[in-house]
């Protein structure tokens, strides 16, 4: 079934049924010896986030039933010990795209060819990431995650609340768009790595909030949802952009001084019109919501 509440299902059922959903297609993932191993562990990171914003939106009658933080938790632990295996591969996406930006301002060739010291070390960063000297043994790390899903599903029957309806996600509707205007003030007032990435958190949050809800309200969501997945992809793309600057400049051995001030000065610029367009993007999405529209979302 999709990933949002339907009409003739409880608030309740429908939290249940989402998240065992979710984490079964995790499990099924992880069970299944045809997926590479990082694939798996990706799956595995964009299922977590995906039970996290369901975990979120119910917060009010997770948090009565004492269930809200440890789920959070949990889900936020299983994740975060695959981080460093995305970092790796967006690092080297990152660097493409900004060569392949390079590339469209007519930058001479042997300009290019100066950043593959870059492009080198990048690769070799990721496979000694994952070489058996790194200590990372993703398959080890699948298992124990397995394991720990599969523990964490037989805690979901306990999710019945007292409740139901709208009112029952009204807090955490409330509590997370609440989050999304008070990162975005920071970030457009900041522009900083950290304001920006915890921007892109909670708008993302939000997002899946809507997708969630969307089949309960009277109103059309489908415009602003779509404006939401691009503001977060637009802001994913502003923190790999961060993260490579950071990387690059902080080591010495990524290529020579002129090398790598030219790469930086390219990223810096892709960063300044990546956070332009972003902001654009949420001006045109209709940020913030009027009060009247989250009280129709609750019904309230």
């Amino acid at each position: 079934m999709p990933y949002s509440i339907q009409p003739a299902e409880t608030v309740s059922d429908a939290i249940r049924r989402i998240t065992l959903e979710q984490l079964d297609r995790a499990v099924a993932t992880i069970e299944n010896p045809d997926v590479p191993r990082t694939g798996a562990a990706y799956a595995l990171r964009k299922r977590c986030k995906k039970v996290r914003a369901v975990v979120r939106l119910a917060r009010g009658p997770l948090s009565d039933l004492g269930l809200y933080r440890p789920a959070n938790i949990a889900l936020r632990d299983i994740a975060a010990v695959f981080s460093g295996i995305r970092d790796a591969d967006v690092m080297l996406a990152t660097y493409r795209r900004a060569l392949t930006r390079f590339d469209q301002l007519g930058k001479k060739s042997a300009d290019m060819r100066a950043f593959g010291p870059i492009r080198a070390r990048l690769t070799q960063r990721r496979r000694n990431l994952l070489s058996d000297d790194a200590g990372l043994d993703i398959a080890a790390l699948l298992d124990e995650a397995h394991w720990l899903l599969l523990e964490f599903r037989l805690g979901i029957a306990c999710w019945d609340f007292p409740e139901d309806g709208l009112h029952a996600v009204e807090l955490g509707l409330r509590m997370t768009y609440g989050r999304v205007l008070r990162s975005a003030d920071v970030a457009k007032a900041l522009r900083s790595t950290e304001a920006m990435h915890e921007w892109r958190k909670w708008v993302k949050y939000h997002r899946n909030h809507l997708r969630l809800l969307k089949k309960l309200v009277s109103c059309t969501l489908a415009t602003r949802i779509q404006a939401l997945w691009q503001l977060s992809d637009l802001l994913g793309l502003e923190h790999d952009l961060a993260m490579i600057h950071d990387l690059v400049r902080s080591d010495p051995g990524f290529a020579t001084i002129k090398a790598r001030r030219r790469f930086l000065i390219l990223v810096r610029r892709q960063r300044t019109a990546v956070q332009a367009e972003a902001m654009a993007v949420a001006d045109h999405a209709g940020f913030p919501l009027e009060d009247e529209t989250i009280s129709g979302l609750t019904g309230l």
